[in-house]
């Protein structure tokens, strides 16, 4: 039996909410109502629906996550015919204390505007979900980013093009850590339609960015391996390199 449009759309917003509520304590985060000719300039997210949310963890972390990539096509009706948009949802995680304590105050910080420039390329792109399926890590330079780092911690993470790194798709490394309470899945588990990644982004040091510059594939196979421990999917301005 088909169920009706609204019937999904309430199914699968359950279904991404029921995920996050496990996490931690979940809040919207509200963006600054854009111009029309602003917005027509931006990527078309799947149902026109930029949305962004934080999640509170118990381990003393924040979760930033785009919440919309993953709405289904408003220009689909063709019923079974339409998937769950782009397939995938980012986040970046970060500890507490280095965001601001201010919901209004946390688009302005780097972690925001890092996620916002990923969730907009992919977005842009269209077809991100099929080449992690493919390659698994992948990796970007991203704009924007860098007027909200620290002033201090700039040299370690912002190149000569005023651009930071960051290693998209990195996942637990083994068995123990995706079955531990801290462990964050790797898919919104009963979404109507079409399955949905959830996706890591994991802010780069230079020397790391430049690692990944020089050799590829390699070099993020390297660092996924290199990144451990409880931190390795947590995004900070003031950790050392690995490389």
């Amino acid at each position: 039996m088909l169920r009706s449009k609204h019937s999904r759309s309430t199914h699968r917003k359950r279904a991404r909410d029921d995920l996050l509520k496990q996490l931690g304590t979940v809040e919207p985060l509200e963006l600054e109502r854009q111009s029309a000719s602003t917005a027509a300039e931006r990527p078309k997210w799947p149902a026109l629906r930029q949305s962004f949310k934080l999640v509170h963890r118990p381990e003393g972390t924040v979760l930033l996550v785009s919440d919309g990539l993953s709405d289904p096509f408003d220009d689909v009706t063709l019923g079974d015919g339409n998937v769950n948009g782009y397939g995938l949802e980012f986040y970046i995680e970060s500890p507490a204390g280095e965001l601001p304590e201010q919901t209004a105050e946390v688009t302005k910080s780097w972690q925001f505007q890092l996620l916002y420039t990923v969730s907009q390329l992919a977005a842009g792109h269209g077809g991100i979900r099929s080449i992690l399926d493919d390659m698994k890590l992948l990796s970007t330079e991203a704009e924007g980013v860098n007027e909200a780092m620290p002033e201090e911690r700039k040299p370690q993470f912002v190149n000569d093009a005023g651009r930071v790194g960051a290693l998209l798709g990195l996942r637990s490394n083994d068995r123990q850590d995706r079955h531990s309470r801290a462990a964050l899945p790797e898919r919104f588990e009963g979404m109507p339609l079409t399955d949905v990644v959830l996706v890591n982004i994991k802010l780069l040091t230079l020397n790391e960015l430049k690692l990944i510059t020089d050799k590829g594939t390699e070099a993020r196979r390297r660092l996924s391996d290199t990144f451990t421990g409880p931190t390795r999917l947590v995004s900070s301005a003031y950790r050392d390199s690995v490389i």
